[in-house]
């Protein structure tokens, strides 16, 4: 528009303009020809450090662990994109370990692109017609603009260090009317490397496209020495976020080869982008094709097996009819068990009898019957992920378990708790990934406040049993005054025979006795033995979990425990279990022991050792150590059971 103002108000000057272009013309292509060299010189030492057919590996997105996704571009030897690659021609391994592909896409995404101007006196020194640099610079951006979209949509932002600043623009047609009106005040701007930072953060916000390149337009001038140590930890700020910075240095040729030069060449190629000079004598870079490589990936995506914290390798191999091209890519992965808290648990609960005038204690009952417990599940790791199962645990026994969503409470069943204790309530939480972690262990104190007996309601609920004791009393002194007056001679004990058969057949049932007068029986009642009880031994740290990656059954009346057994004994290969470790014995009502044998490291029940030569009883769900060894006791079902009690009815 301006080369048009000036040839439509100074005729002659068009015709100067053209004797004079002549004239510098063989000096201009020669100066064009050397900087054009320089221009691509640089691109084609990039492409030659790169080496051809290579992987380049994303940083991996770790938010969906323990399923992994990346994106892969892959070059030949020209260092273009490969395209129309088939996942049967992907092997990919972790940690030197295959893995199988749960998906392999081929994409087109957009560009996140950041144009982003330091604008300074530099841009404005106009040639033999009066076009700036900048006049340029702008007629570039929009010539792009106006090519046809042939990808998915582009994601655009313009910013400048004199105020211009629109984000992440959807369409071209608003890039496009924002420049034709932007005219900087180029004389009064002074450099300022800050814009440079806003654009590499405003390129590393979330992508709109899965696959999307992060890509800054840096149009700049040389820096000052000042301002080097800022572009040192821009490099590093990109490097973490992605982001590929294409530097145009906008200055005259005698600037090309300086300090400042070298580190904005150094801030392009450490980064993954292109360092492009520019004096306004040689022509721009096409825009399109400069960005058109960048539109196309391949997005991978697998389920880690990863289950220790650290550095960790992904190895990308692309099958060709050459050598396989390969490329890998380290990256730091934390892994934590799930940690579960209660929220908030009780101290304490108070049990009340709900009617206080019943007098029968099988009928009693108190209030509450069940405490709601809130929980919360914390990822330390910072991957939030599914669960097994998680595990309430009352004084170490397991009373319930949840093995679906959600698992945001327990409801606790204290009905059977009729006299005051405390009791100690933990959760495991067990993942996906098989890692497990217990939570602390916490007390909460139940109280049950029993009524004292009111005398008056006992009397007032037994009175006909009162009466009738009150009667036999009186039955009995009678005969007593009767047989010391002599009244009742022998004979007397058919008398007493008689009332002793009436007094068995009143009180046959028991129940004024029962009452008044509790008592405990021993009778034993003859019957079948149970038959042993099986379980099983699960292993569940890493030294267990090598020596015994399957669960041991056993089903037993008696087995040993230790590093060198014969015969049916479990046999645990590590330094810290003895000879003859423990024993695991099964007594006669079903119930499990397990005794100490006098080891050196110990042997262990919920985290509390016990002491030697003493046995302890076992419940489903016991955590045990032998040493450093780490098992999950699981009882199982007697199969036989329904056997014994057809018997029994029998």
């Amino acid at each position: 528009m301006l080369i048009k103002q000036i040839r439509a108000a100074h005729p002659l000057l068009v015709q100067w303009q053209t004797m004079a272009t002549k004239r510098i013309n063989l000096k201009k292509r020669l100066h064009s020809l050397v900087l054009l060299s320089l221009i691509l010189i640089i691109p084609s030492a990039q492409a030659g450090a790169q080496t051809a057919r290579e992987i380049f590996l994303s940083a991996p997105d770790l938010s969906d662990y323990p399923d992994i996704t990346f994106y892969i571009d892959v070059t030949n030897r020209e260092g273009r994109n490969i395209t129309e690659l088939t996942a049967d021609q992907i092997t990919l391994k972790e940690n030197g370990v295959e893995q199988e592909l749960l998906d392999f896409q081929s994409l087109s995404p957009g560009i996140q692109l950041v144009a982003a101007f330091n604008i300074s006196n530099s841009f404005g020194i106009q040639d033999i017609i009066g076009y700036s640099r900048f006049d340029y610079i702008k007629e570039s951006l929009l010539s792009w603009a106006d090519q046809p979209q042939t990808s998915a949509p582009d994601n655009i932002s313009l910013i400048s260090n004199d105020g211009l600043e629109h984000s992440h623009l959807a369409e071209k047609s608003v890039m496009v009317s924002i420049l034709e009106r932007y005219d900087p005040e180029i004389r009064d701007t002074e450099s300022n490397f800050n814009v440079l930072a806003q654009a590499i953060s405003i390129a590393s916000d979330p992508v709109d496209q899965p696959g999307m390149k992060r890509i800054v337009l840096f149009y700049t001038s040389q820096p000052t020495a000042d301002e080097f140590a800022a572009i040192d930890s821009l490099i590093s700020q990109a490097l973490d976020n992605q982001v590929l910075v294409y530097t145009i240095l906008v200055s005259s040729p005698a600037f090309f080869a300086t300090a400042g030069a070298s580190k904005i060449q150094n801030l392009s190629v450490d980064t993954g982008g292109l360092f492009l000079p520019f004096s306004g004598e040689e022509p721009l870079p096409v825009l399109g094709q400069l960005l058109e490589p960048l539109r196309s990936t391949y997005l991978l995506m697998y389920r880690s097996q990863i289950v220790t914290p650290g550095t960790q390798n992904l190895e990308v191999s692309v099958a060709s009819t050459l050598a396989p091209i390969v490329g890998d890519r380290e990256f730091f992965l934390d892994v934590q068990p799930p940690n579960p808290i209660f929220i908030s648990p009780p101290r304490t609960v108070t049990r009340e009898m709900q009617d206080e005038n019943t007098v029968d204690t099988n009928t009693q009952t108190y209030q509450p019957e069940t405490v709601t417990l809130n929980i919360l599940l914390e990822f330390p790791d910072n991957h939030p992920r599914d669960l097994d199962e998680l595990i309430f645990r009352v004084d170490g026994e397991i009373v319930a378990r949840k093995t679906t969503p959600p698992y945001d409470q327990f409801i606790w069943d204290i009905s059977s708790y009729e006299s005051s204790a405390t009791h100690h309530i933990s959760l495991e939480a067990v993942d996906v990934l098989s890692l497990s972690r217990l939570s602390v262990e916490t007390p909460v104190e139940i109280k049950v406040n029993v009524p004292p007996p009111d005398i008056t309601n006992i009397i007032r609920a037994n009175a006909p049993a009162l009466a009738g004791l009150a009667v036999i009393l009186l039955i009995g002194l009678a005969l007593f005054i009767f047989i010391s007056q002599g009244r009742i001679q022998p004979g007397v004990t058919n008398i007493f025979h008689s009332i002793s058969s009436k007094w068995v057949r009143f009180t046959k049932s028991k129940t004024l006795i029962k009452k008044i007068l509790p008592c405990k029986t021993n009778e034993k009642q003859d019957g079948p033995s149970l038959p042993v009880t099986p379980y099983r031994l699960i292993a569940i740290n890493d030294i267990s979990q090598q020596i015994f990656p399957e669960p041991v059954k056993v089903n037993e009346n008696e087995i040993k425990i230790g590093r060198t057994l014969p015969g049916k004994g479990i046999q645990i290969q590590h330094s810290s279990v003895i000879k003859e470790h423990s024993s695991i014995t099964c007594l006669e009502d079903g119930k499990l022991q397990i005794t100490d044998l006098g080891s050196t490291a110990g042997t262990w029940i919920n985290y509390k050792q016990i002491q030697s030569g003493k046995p302890k009883f076992l419940k489903d769900g016991d955590i045990i150590h032998f040493g450093e060894a780490i098992f999950r006791l699981q009882v199982m079902t007697r199969m036989d059971t329904p056997r014994v009690t057809e018997e029994k009815r029998t």
